[in-house]
């Protein structure tokens, strides 16, 4: 009797065969990538601990504060490279209207070193700029001079009755603690002066002023004398 396999059942075997053959392939690749991700996951695990651990051993270094006298100076504002370019170097100088507000609001802020260039802009201020900085320089005038007037009678208050100056001593003390930054004081009352007066010929006299300015003749006397006691003595040591 003949061994012969029937055709059908050939092609039974084949196909059960490449069935099992897929099966092996589908589990063997679901083994491999079910490895692959377990290794994958494992490796970016161990990254970020890495990564998390160095993060906490890196600390920001500490800033070095220097002392006083070794800081370096601030930058200085543009606004005030400004003013001085207009002053030293009118030729590549440019008008900016928003740094010419912020140097009209800040007239008692700007430092002595750019005063010069400042009295000079000033003067050179045209239009309704120039009326207004005249209007407003009258009235930083006008309420120093009310404040002095005020400061003169407390004094006078003061002399009359011990007790009473005592007290009003206190409450000045207080006062000037708590003073605000933008107060007019005696050396921005003098600079509005100065500045009027280049704007225009009806100026207001700051009180106090010729005071001050007698006071400091006075120092320069004292030094003045002290410096030419100490050239004689120098000469008689010789």
């Amino acid at each position: 009797m003949s061994s012969t396999v029937p055709a059908w059942k050939r092609i039974g075997l084949s196909v059960k065969k490449d069935s099992e053959d897929a099966s092996l392939n589908i589990a063997t690749t679901r083994v491999e990538n079910a490895d692959l991700t377990t290794k994958l996951i494992k490796k970016i695990s161990n990254k970020n601990k890495s990564q998390s651990k160095h993060k906490v051993e890196k600390k920001p270094a500490k800033r070095i504060k220097l002392p006083k006298g070794e800081r370096p100076p601030p930058p200085v504002k543009d606004q005030l490279t400004y003013l001085k370019q207009y002053e030293t170097d009118r030729a590549n100088w440019k008008f900016n209207k928003s740094k010419q507000n912020w140097i009209l609001k800040n007239i008692k802020d700007i430092p002595n070193e750019f005063e010069s260039a400042l009295f000079l802009y000033i003067e050179n201020l045209q239009g309704g700029a120039r009326d207004r900085i005249v209007t407003e320089l009258k009235q930083i005038i006008e309420k120093w001079n009310v404040k002095y007037e005020e400061a003169e009678r407390k004094i006078e208050e003061e002399l009359a009755s011990k007790k009473e100056g005592k007290e009003a001593t206190t409450t000045e003390e207080t006062k000037s603690e708590t003073e605000p930054v933008n107060e007019i004081n005696m050396d921005y009352a003098v600079r509005c002066f100065k500045l009027l007066k280049r704007l225009t010929d009806d100026v207001i006299e700051v009180k106090g002023a010729e005071d001050e300015e007698e006071e400091q003749e006075e120092v320069q006397e004292t030094k003045q004398r002290k410096l030419g006691d100490n050239l004689i003595i120098s000469e008689v040591d010789v």
